[in-house]
C-alpha cells in the first residue's frame, strides 16, 4: 500500500498529478508525486478535465477570463472551447461560421457561402483564407471523397464519391467504408441561422466541411462544381473579404454540450481529494472509508451528492468579494448529528460562477481533518495560495467592505 495509487490502488508507474488542474490557471504549484498512477492521471487530464474545462459555463468563463491555458513542452496556448456551433450574426441577417478566441473574441473561419448563384467568401485572416482556397484547389480534383456521420451513431460513417466529368462533379461509385483522410470533406446540415444556404468551410482543427440541405450528395456536387469553376476569381477577390472588425456590433450565438452534473461533481471531488492527499498524505487517503469516493471520481458510481451553495449574507458573499477574479476552494469538516461522526465537504467557485458543495465523505477516518483550509487560484498569474480559516478571517477584517468575522459553516 506504501506505493499504491490513491485512486485505483495499483502500484505505479506514476505521473506527476497537479493537485489543482494546470488548466484552471494553477500553473505547476502544488503537485502530487508518486501518488496517482499514469492510467488515472491520463483519464483525468484527457477525459474528465477536458469535458469540464472546455464546455459549458466553466469553459466560457475560462475562455473569457483566463489569458493562457496549460503550458506543455515550454509552449503556452490560449484556452480552447468546444462548441457544436458558433455563429457570428450580422446586421443584414447573415450568419458566418465562427470560433471564439481568447477573451471571447470572434474569429470568422475561412468559408465560401452560396448566396443565390454567387459565392461569398469570408474569414478573419486573409492569409488563412488564401491557404484555404489553395487547399480547395488541390482537394477538388478529379475525385473527391465525402463522409457523413450517421444520425444513429457518431462512430458510424458513410462515405460517398464525387467524380469530375467534362465540366462538373457527379456522384460516383467508390469506397463506402474506411478511414477518412486529411482531405476528406465532411458533410453537415446547414444551421438554421444560415437560412439553409450551402457552404464550404475549414474548421479550426483543419477539417473541411460542406453544408448542404439533407446532406445530399447531388447538392454537394453542385456546390463543389461552382467552387472549382470560380477558384481563380475567388482568390483574386481576397481584399473584399469581410472580417469581424468590419461588422458593427456583431452578435455571437454559441451552442454545444455542457458537462453533466455528474462530470462536474466528479471534477470538483477529484480536486478536493487531491488537496486532501496534499494535506494528509497517502495513508489517510487510502483509508477504506474513502473507497466510495474513489470509485465515484473514477467511474461515476456511486453518484456524488452536489448542491448549490446560496446565501445572501454570511460567509459566501464575503468569499466572492474577497477573492474576486480568482478561483476559491475550501475543504470543510461537517458534523453529522445522526451518527456523531464528522464528514467532509468540498466547496468551490470557479471564474466567479455559482458556488457548489460536494460531499466527499460522511465518515472521516479517526485522524480527523478538523480544520478549514482554503486554496485560492489567481488564474491570470498562474499562481496558488493556501490559507487557513484564521488567514481568511484576518483578510476579511482588514477589508474596508468586510469587517465582521463570518460563520464558517457553509451549510
Amino acid at each position: 500500500m506504501s506505493q499504491a495509487c490513491i485512486y485505483c490502488g495499483q502500484v505505479g508507474p506514476f505521473n506527476v498529478e497537479h493537485a489543482i488542474p494546470a488548466g484552471l490557471g494553477a500553473g505547476d504549484a502544488f503537485v502530487l508525486e508518486d501518488l496517482v498512477c499514469r492510467t488515472c492521471n491520463d483519464f483525468f487530464s484527457r477525459e474528465l478535465e477536458v469535458r469540464v474545462l472546455r464546455r459549458g459555463e466553466i469553459g466560457l468563463g475560462r475562455l473569457a477570463l483566463q489569458p493562457q491555458g496549460r503550458s506543455r513542452g515550454g509552449k503556452t496556448r490560449a484556452p480552447t472551447f468546444e462548441s457544436s456551433s458558433a455563429k457570428l450574426l450580422t446586421e443584414d441577417g447573415r450568419a458566418l461560421e465562427n470560433k471564439l478566441g481568447s477573451g471571447l473574441s470572434p474569429q470568422i473561419l475561412p468559408q465560401l457561402t452560396l448566396d443565390g448563384v454567387q459565392l461569398e467568401g469570408n474569414g478573419s485572416d486573409r492569409r488563412k483564407v488564401g491557404e484555404f482556397l489553395q487547399r480547395l484547389g488541390r482537394v477538388l480534383g478529379d475525385r473527391v471523397e465525402l463522409v457523413v456521420k450517421d444520425a444513429d451513431s457518431e462512430k458510424s460513417l458513410t462515405f460517398a464519391q464525387l467524380a469530375w466529368s467534362v465540366d462538373r462533379y457527379a456522384a460516383s461509385s467508390g469506397s463506402t467504408t474506411g478511414k477518412p483522410g486529411k482531405d476528406t470533406i465532411w458533410m453537415e446540415l446547414p444551421q438554421a441561422e444560415t437560412g439553409g444556404r450551402a457552404r464550404m468551410l475549414e474548421r479550426d482543427n483543419g477539417s473541411l466541411v460542406i453544408q448542404v440541405n439533407g446532406r445530399d450528395v447531388g447538392a454537394a456536387a453542385t456546390l463543389a462544381t461552382l467552387i472549382r469553376r470560380n477558384l481563380s476569381a475567388l482568390t483574386k477577390s481576397l481584399s473584399t473579404l469581410v472580417r469581424e472588425t468590419d461588422i458593427p456590433q456583431p452578435q455571437i450565438r454559441v451552442s454545444g454540450h455542457s458537462p453533466t452534473d455528474d462530470d462536474l461533481a466528479r471534477f470538483i471531488a477529484k480536486i478536493g481529494f487531491n488537496l486532501l492527499a496534499l494535506e494528509q498524505g497517502r495513508a489517510f487517503c487510502c483509508d477504506p472509508r474513502f473507497d466510495a469516493l474513489r470509485s465515484s471520481i473514477r467511474t461515476g458510481n456511486p453518484e456524488l451528492r452536489m448542491s448549490p451553495w446560496t446565501e445572501a449574507e454570511g460567509l459566501l458573499p464575503r468569499l466572492h468579494y474577497l477573492f474576486a477574479g480568482k478561483h476559491w476552494m475550501m475543504l470543510s469538516p461537517m458534523p453529522n448529528p445522526a451518527t456523531g461522526a464528522r464528514g467532509l465537504v468540498r466547496c468551490c467557485s470557479l471564474y466567479g460562477g455559482a458556488a457548489r458543495i460536494v460531499l466527499l465523505t460522511e465518515d472521516l477516518p479517526a485522524q480527523h481533518f478538523d480544520f478549514h483550509v482554503f486554496y485560492v487560484v489567481d488564474y491570470k498569474r498562474q499562481s496558488v495560495a493556501r490559507h487557513t480559516l484564521f488567514d481568511v478571517v484576518q483578510m476579511m477584517q482588514q477589508s474596508p467592505s468586510i469587517n465582521v468575522a463570518p460563520d464558517v459553516d457553509p451549510r
